[in-house]
């Protein structure tokens, strides 16, 4: 799962973030710090744990600005994988202009009824305004993508999966792997974008938060 990044030893970690190892494993229990980011390793002195690195700096960052202005459920909710509570009416997420006007016109197409965003549905658009922008996907694979999230996101909060959208002979094909498997493809396939669900989750719940 994080093979490509680079770790830190939670020895390293406690005298880098200057905390103590109470804390790091009471932010642990909480579910503040997943406990799939604790990676037991075998070295020459034993066994030891690791983290990957710039994401364990990043969230103890952001507990500790955090934690003086919100509760410890709110933290909680915060740093959950399924944010249940969280929900916003349409037209106010429209004023807080974390998306583009065109992304919203995909999710009104793709949703007309919806009044309400759950966090979920914010971050399918919060998704497919960055490969739009980035990438250049078209609208319409951009509402495939979007459903296709909806429909995965109901069913199973976790984001640790990486999103594929292919084209292979003009045809779009959208895909979720585990973020540590590999994928093997056809020839003449188009890896047209690619996106890490876990670091757009992060992005988009800093942002919530700023």
């Amino acid at each position: 799962m994080f093979e490509n990044e680079e770790l830190i030893s939670k020895k390293q970690l406690l005298r880098v973030a200057r905390i103590s190892y109470g804390t790091l494993y009471r932010w642990k229990r909480m579910n503040l710090i997943p406990e799939s980011w604790f990676i037991h390793k075998a070295t020459k002195t034993g066994q030891e744990t690791f983290l990957p690195r710039d994401r364990v700096l990043a969230r103890i960052e952001r507990i500790q600005d955090l934690k003086g202005e919100l509760t410890v459920e709110q933290l909680q909710e915060i740093f959950s994988p399924n944010v249940k509570s969280f929900l916003i009416p349409v037209e106010d997420f429209v004023k807080l202009n974390l998306v583009s006007k065109i992304s919203m016109t995909v999710f009104t197409s793709c949703f007309p009824d919806k009044k309400n965003m759950k966090f979920d549905d914010v971050f399918g658009v919060y998704v497919i305004d960055h490969l739009m922008r980035l990438s250049g996907i078209y609208l319409e694979d951009a509402k495939q993508i979007l459903r296709m999230l909806s429909k995965y996101l109901a069913s199973q909060p976790s984001k640790e999966y990486q999103l594929l959208l292919l084209r292979k002979l003009g045809v779009p094909m959208t895909l979720l792997v585990k973020e540590d498997e590999d994928i093997l493809l056809e020839d003449n396939t188009e890896v047209v974008a690619c996106a890490n669900l876990s670091d757009f989750e992060e992005a988009l719940k800093g942002q919530l938060i700023a």
